[in-house]
């Protein structure tokens, strides 16, 4: 017998699929199989033992949206699904993070125009003021759009909605809105007009994505932003262009990235308040061009100050004492001075050896196996062999400046 949220869940993949199947896209043709929802342990929802989460009031509490998007995302197809309030409740996050994200954006537009096509649909951004966060922003959207619309085509509804989670909440707004701050509030006019085009873009395009999961809360928030056509629900779904993703850009933003990221961790690890601005020296090795023009959300993201970020050559010394980084062939110093606890940084300089050594020792190991020599393709042996110069490269620069101070 059917739970009531069997019943909800089956209504929600039908109605995507009737969706998609309204705009063209997939046609309704198959039988969708699915799991009984569950308890968060795993057991069967029952009054008797008390277990029975109310969809009733879990929408009243949450909203429609919240509950729709924790079942889709729950489980693969024909796998049972354990449901939480917890799930449910991360739903709700991922609404208000999109509406705050909208909200950010409906600021930045205000009083500025956006170029739209003959429908009023926003224009994608071209032209040489494109920045590298806007290039990789709008490769990751013709990415995400080509992968959630495979995903969908083949039914595995859980997994496009992860995508979309992860795109939005983490690529979208962690990142992408962050970077665009710097730009908004500096002074190149034509800077700021693409940045603007870019969230605007991004955004709706996402928005129509996000549709078929989140019904209300996406047809509110499109109702705001430049459209084409009176309601989300019969927009048109967004076709990828691959020939459009940049793969460079990607790959250079993602750098970057991780380069905060590791600075970030860094700042962490050593009690640093967030919001204190810091000092760094950077030897970029190959990401010069990189950091030169993405040096404004650099600097912002990573909470560095104007006055104390520095490049040197790879060759120049540093003399201080410092926390070193290590990202892709780039060096990152901070000093010490009034930030970190010597003697913490040692150990933390250690355990990183210590991982270091160890992969070391598993790929010298393989690398010393003559049945993977001989048998495994050329091209994968080479890969093993780069990686092991690399890790002695990084081994040697992390025992110098564990030498440095005085470890």
């Amino acid at each position: 017998m059917e739970t009531g949220y069997d019943i909800i869940f089956l209504w929600v993949a039908r109605m995507i699929f009737l969706g998609l199947e309204f705009m063209g896209e997939v046609p309704f043709t198959h039988v969708y199989f699915h799991g009984t929802v569950r308890d968060e342990a795993g057991q069967r929802m029952s009054k008797t033992k008390g277990n029975v989460l109310d969809p009733t009031q879990i929408t009243a509490q949450y909203g429609s949206d919240a509950l729709r998007f924790a079942l889709i995302t729950a489980g693969a197809p024909g796998a049972d699904i354990k449901l939480s309030l917890q799930r449910v409740e991360l739903g709700r996050n991922f609404a208000n993070k999109v509406w705050n994200a909208t909200r950010y954006v409906l600021r930045a537009i205000e009083g500025h125009p956006v170029a739209t096509d003959a429908n009023g649909g926003p224009l994608r951004p071209s032209g040489e003021h494109l920045g590298l966060a806007e290039r990789w922003m709008l490769s990751r959207l013709e990415a995400i759009t080509a992968e959630v619309t495979e995903l969908l085509e083949d039914f595995q509804l859980g997994e496009a909605g992860r995508r979309l989670y992860d795109f939005l909440w983490s690529e979208y707004c962690d990142w992408y809105i962050e970077s665009t701050k710097p730009v908004l509030q500096g002074n190149d006019a034509a800077m700021k007009a693409a940045t603007r085009q870019t969230l605007v873009y991004v955004l709706e395009r996402a928005l129509r994505l996000l549709h078929p999961f989140m019904p209300f809360v996406t047809e509110e928030l499109w109702q705001h932003l430049p459209h084409a056509g009176e309601s989300i629900m019969i927009a048109p779904w967004p076709t990828a262009d691959r020939a459009a993703i940049d793969e460079r850009a990607i790959a250079e933003y993602t750098f970057l990235i991780d380069a905060v990221r590791a600075i970030r961790n860094a700042r962490a690890e050593s009690g640093v308040e967030p919001g204190r601005w810091i000092a760094a020296i950077v030897q970029p090795g190959s990401h010069g061009a990189t950091l030169a023009e993405a040096d404004a959300a650099f600097r912002f993201l990573a909470r560095i100050a104007a006055d104390k970020l520095e490049f040197i050559d790879a060759s120049a010394p540093v003399s201080e004492q410092v926390v070193t980084l290590v990202v892709d062939d780039a060096i990152i110093y901070l000093p010490l001075a009034g930030m970190v606890d010597l003697a913490a940084e040692r150990e933390r300089l250690r355990g990183e050896i210590a991982q270091v050594e160890a992969e070391i020792g598993r790929t010298g190991a393989l690398l010393a196996n003559e049945n993977f020599v001989q048998r495994a393709p050329a091209e994968v042996v080479e890969r093993h062999r780069q990686r092991l110069s690399d890790l002695q490269e990084r081994l040697g620069l992390l025992q110098k400046r564990l030498a440095d101070l005085g470890g």
